[in-house]
């Protein structure tokens, strides 16, 4: 049974979540970062001054700091904590840590995972959280249901299949928004606003929210995951096919081509309900901010 859990980057985005979600459960918390005078207070928690006293006594230690980090910090912290504890990273990227993972001594048990929200998040009902096995599938499922019981947990076969997958859901999704930022950034965006309809304000939003992210992790997800020049590359490759055809003001393929990509979308997925999705979104947000 887990009775303590120790925070390393506990003054983070990611580890500040963590630390309210775990106290709302009232489990016992050691909590430590580097920048310390950040580090917020709860009950049942324990401001460490080093990672060695943060981390000895933990049946869980869980580790939230960039990516670059974290492999020699699994190395710094198994190496002091108490023989059959559980020692988890929840980086985006997962080649290093999980290679550093199973190098672990067989006295402390790991765990890889990757929460698939941001620190944003209210409602820790049905959150997604990835599981990329280490050791023992069984167990490390078992205990991923024990720490979050209102998780989707979804098993990825291994880091190298989850950092392709990841390098399209998150590296891409990030690139695209950016590129999409830079432009109407230089734009009177509060008139587009005015002017715009549904679609460009649910572009707008998403471009928008993510730029609350932390630049080194953004930089991280785009940076550290060989996989993601792929997709950007393949990206640009159709970006210029399509600009083509455009400029050549060649109707006829640019609706074929158009054509072609909606009909594989809709053997994948209900393209009229994503429309009614997206504005039933809209209208909720829009209410919302309405009512306050």
């Amino acid at each position: 049974m887990i009775k303590e859990i120790a925070i390393i980057g506990a003054a983070g985005n990611m580890g500040c979540w963590f630390s309210r979600y775990f106290n709302k459960k009232g489990i016992r918390l050691s909590v430590y970062d580097i920048d310390a005078a950040s580090l917020k207070s709860y009950s049942n928690t324990i401001i460490c001054k080093s990672i060695s006293d943060c981390v000895h006594a933990a049946d869980l230690v869980l580790i939230c700091v960039p990516i670059k980090d974290t492999p020699s910090m699994i190395e710094q912290c198994a190496s002091q904590m108490k023989p059959g504890a559980i020692l988890t990273e929840i980086s985006s990227v997962k080649n290093q840590t999980f290679t550093t993972l199973r190098k672990l001594s067989s006295t402390i048990k790991p765990l890889c995972i990757h929460p698939m929200f941001g620190p944003g998040r209210v409602d820790s009902k049905q959150m997604k959280i990835l599981l990329i096995p280490v050791k023992n599938k069984e167990n490390e499922i078992k205990i991923s249901n024990e720490i979050f019981e209102e998780a989707a947990i979804t098993v990825i076969p291994n880091a190298n299949i989850h950092d392709k997958l990841i390098a399209i859901v998150l590296g891409l999704t990030h690139y695209t928004n950016i590129v999409f930022a830079s432009i109407i950034s230089k734009e009177n965006f509060s008139y587009l606003r005015e002017v715009s309809g549904t679609t460009f304000e649910v572009q707008s939003l998403l471009a928008a929210s993510m730029f609350t992210e932390e630049p080194d992790l953004v930089a991280s997800i785009l940076l550290e995951n060989d996989s993601v020049t792929k997709h950007i590359q393949r990206y640009l490759c159709e970006a210029n096919k399509i600009a083509k055809l455009i400029f050549n003001g060649n109707s006829k393929e640019l609706r074929k081509k158009y054509v072609k990509t909606r009909t594989i979308l809709q053997q994948q997925q209900n393209l009229e309900l994503s429309y009614k999705v997206m504005y039933n979104i809209v209208e909720k947000l829009r209410s919302k901010f309405l009512d306050e």
